[in-house]
Parts: structure tokens; sequence; C-alpha cells
């Protein structure tokens, strides 16, 4: 098989200082135009038992797949996703499968992302090919996953973290519970956001997206279902009830699957909507900005608090360029197609798998023992330029171009994100008026409106009511012409 070119021969067409070269890159990484490998790969028979790692069960209508790699939290690797896809498109196509369930298994449950370690950085190390292949065929199981016409449930009952993304948020039906654990680690690690997180994330209320993918701060319980990571919050207990519920169904209507779910939620009390009121607009006010050192500049304008201080002390923890590349293609992917984030962010991670920080960032998070601080290169933003920062990582494409299996994409919004909580875009359309399409004419005046329009669109959805009334108490004021919607600076 032919080598890849180094990375580095691409960049030395650029002005870009060859110390800063050397700062970012490593090594080289072995090459296939059209990874060829991928179709023959996937034929061949698993090694070691990996099928095991994911159970597939069938009982009446349906299909279930079950995480069962306890030991390692369920971490994927590349055996459990050749394993998954062509077993979701056979039953994609199945009449007799009415609901396609995903779960994990152990002290875990749902998943903690990507075997980095072992299915990535000892690959690469090795310039085992394998280690692109992973990100290659765990994108193509993405985008099957986002495009599926059956119905797909994720139940979320614990960790939900960094690449398992790929398997829940593009996704129907998310379920949260008391125990689900969210977060984007990867600035952490020196590594990159994958799995369409770069699709997802703008989509989130204000820039709570932003936030979580530069702080890697964790969402737990019923905040990860308000701030719309999940689309429905069931007490653990209830799993059981509700699994035996979907299994018994005769039908693949998602509306029907909406009223069932809706049936096992739990309407608990909570003193914030994913966030308190004040934190909500913090981020919206720090988070606004395309540069990192700006965040950082607007943090520190704010008056000090322990939030503050700890969210300064999250950033300034992460990769300097982890940082910047992710803010950077945050703001490129809001006016981009499912498809083109993922074909931007496969482009990205084979820039990242050959840099230093990605290498220190995993030896010193899962390697070293015991766990050590990793040290960055460059070291500090002040070191880090936005020219070098396109000319690294955006202006030239990397050699392998990422091979979909399917031409379906998503343009702009989720089909199914109507069975989510409302979003602040969407109170504010009704607001001003601008949301024609929600079938009134003119604008909701009174906030009893607002709130009752939405709950009726939403067929009562619990949770409708306490987000509507956080956004329109937060972002808009009365007049004697009814609500008006805040003026942002």
């Amino acid at each position: 098989m032919r080598q890849l070119h180094t990375l580095y021969s691409s960049f030395h067409r650029t002005s870009i200082s060859p110390s800063i070269q050397c700062q970012h890159y490593i090594t080289t990484f072995p090459r296939s135009n059209t990874l060829q490998r991928y179709a023959i790969a996937a034929s061949q028979p698993f090694q070691q038992n990996l099928s095991t790692h994911v159970l597939h069960q069938k009982i009446s209508g349906a299909r279930m797949f079950i995480l069962n790699r306890p030991e390692k939290l369920n971490a994927l690797n590349l055996g459990m996703i050749r394993n998954i896809e062509p077993q979701l498109k056979a039953w994609e196509v199945s009449k007799l499968a009415k609901v396609i369930l995903m779960k994990g298994t152990g002290s875990g449950k749902f998943c903690v992302g990507d075997d980095i370690s072992a299915e990535v950085l000892l690959k690469v190390k090795s310039k085992d090919p394998d280690a692109l292949y992973f990100f290659q065929e765990k994108f193509g199981l993405v985008q099957t996953i986002a495009t599926l016409n059956t119905p797909y449930v994720a139940i979320l009952d614990g960790y939900a973290l960094g690449g398992a993304t790929g398997l829940f948020v593009h996704c129907p039906f998310r379920i949260a519970t008391e125990k689900t654990i969210f977060s984007l680690p990867e600035a952490s690690i020196g590594a990159f956001l994958s799995s369409g997180s770069s699709f997802f994330l703008p989509k989130l209320d204000g820039e709570t997206g932003t936030y979580l993918a530069l702080t890697g701060d964790r969402l737990q319980g019923i905040d990860t279902f308000f701030a719309g990571i999940a689309t429905h919050y069931v007490p653990s207990s209830r799993l059981s009830a509700l699994e035996d519920r979907l299994i018994d169904l005769e039908t693949s209507e998602h509306e029907i699957i909406q009223r069932v779910l809706e049936e096992f939620v739990d309407p608990v009390a909570t003193d914030k909507i994913g966030f308190t009121p004040v934190v909500r607009e913090t981020i919206d006010r720090c988070f606004k900005y395309d540069s990192v050192d700006e965040i950082i500049g607007a943090l520190e304008n704010e008056k000090s608090t322990t939030w503050i201080r700890e969210t300064k002390k999250k950033i300034m923890s992460m990769s300097p360029t982890s940082l910047c590349v992710t803010l950077k293609t945050l703001r490129k992917a809001q006016f981009m197609s499912f498809n083109a984030c993922l074909k931007l962010e496969f482009d990205l991670i084979q820039k990242y798998l050959v840099t230093k920080d990605f290498h220190e960032g995993v030896i010193a998070a899962f390697l070293s023992r015991p766990r050590r601080k990793p040290q960055w290169q460059p070291s500090s933003l002040e070191e880090i330029t936005d020219d070098d920062i396109d000319q690294l990582y955006f202006n030239e494409p990397s050699p392998n171009a990422l091979t979909l299996p399917s031409r379906l994409d998503i343009i702009d919004q989720y089909p199914y994100s109507r069975f989510a909580l409302p979003t602040e875009d969407e109170v504010r359309r009704a607001v001003t008026g601008e949301g024609a399409e929600f079938g009134f004419e003119g604008r909701l005046k009174e906030e009893n409106d607002v709130i009752e329009w939405f709950e009726k669109g939403h067929k009562r959805k619990w949770g409708v009511k306490e987000k509507v009334l956080d956004i329109l108490r937060r972002k808009t004021v009365s007049t004697e012409d009814g609500l008006a919607w805040k003026r942002t600076l």
C-alpha cells in the first residue's frame, strides 16, 4: 500500500514558519487515496471476539444494540463499529423492525466515547492505517444513524461522552436519566470534535454549544434534557417498563413512539433549566466571540465569581491549538450541511492524528500513572495566530477524503427536532412574528399565549412550559404592545 505524504509536505508550501510546524507535528501517516481497504476490511471476520462487544436482540418489533464492553465503559473500537453498521442497515429495510434501541451494559452504562488510546494513538505510533479507518467507518455509521427512517431510541443511562455523541445526538429520541453524564472532553486531550458534533452544537440555545466544547463542562441528569442534549427525561427505575412498552408496539410511527415515551417521563421539580439564568446570560455574553482570546477577555471583564474562575481555569487547561480549531470549526459549521460537517471533521482529524498535542494529551490522560498534566505545544494562546490555524488546519485539504455510504444529507434542521423541547430561536420567532411557518399571523404578544402555543404544538410535552417560561423571562421585556425581544449588543 502506498504511504501517505507526510503532512508536512503540504504545509511547506505555505508561509508559516518551520518552528511553528515543528511545534505542532511529529509524524507521518499511511495514505490510501480512496481508502480502498475500507470495503475489504469490513468484510473480514472479527478478531478476539470483538463481535461480543455489541450484542443484538430481536424481541417482537423491537431491535436492540447493547454495547457490551463494560471493562472499558463501552468505549468504541473498530470492531464495534463494524458490528453495528451492517446490522443497522439490515434493520432499516426490514418491515418487521418497528423501533431500534441503543443502550449499554455495566456500571458506566451508555458509552464513554472512542477508545482513543488503544484504537487510535497506538495505531498512529505504529503507522497502522486502521487508526484512520476507525474514523472513516465511524462517520459512515453516524451518517446512517442520522438519516434513518426507522425510529431510533438511545438510552443514556450513564456516561455519554465525547465520540459517543455519534450514537445518539443526531437521532430523534434521546432518553436521559438521573445517571446521565454528558461531556465533550476532546480539547482536554489535544483532540477535536468528531461524529458530527460540529453540526449539532451550534443548534443548541445561544452559545451553550460553544461553552460545552471549549470547557468540557459536564451536564448531568435533568440538565441534559433542558439543555437540549436529551429529548426526554425518564427515571432509571422506569427504563425496563419503557422497553417492554416499546417492544409491544406494532407501529413504526414516530408520533406514537413520542407519546409512549411521554408516558414514562418524570416531571421532577428543578430550580434551573439546564443552567441558572445568571450563568446562561453570562455564557451568551462571553462565548459569542470568534476568538478564544476575546472569550477569555470577556470572562475577565465579568464580576469575579466561583463560576467565572472555574470556567477560566477549565479553558486555560485545554490544548490552546484544540481550542482555536474547535471554535473556528463551530463558527464555520453553522452554515454547513450535516455531511459537509462530517467531511470537515474527517479532514481535521487527519491533521490532529499527527500533532504533538494529541499524543501528549492522550498519554497524559490515559496512559500515565499517575495521571499528569499535559505539556501543550504551543503552550499558550499567545503563541498561536489566526493565520497559523488557517494555514495548518484549514487552507490545505488532508490527503484522504471522506467517503460516506449514502448521499442522504441534512441541510439545516434535524427532521425530528419537534420531539425535543422548543429552542430559544423558535421562541424568538414566535415573539417577533418571524415564525410564519408556525401557522399564526403576526406575533404572540402575551406570555401565556406563547406558552400555550408551544404546549399545544408539542402535544403537552412535559418541560415545554418550563423551558419557554425560562426563555421569556431571560430574553423578553413587557411593553405597551406586549412582549418584546431584548436586543443583544
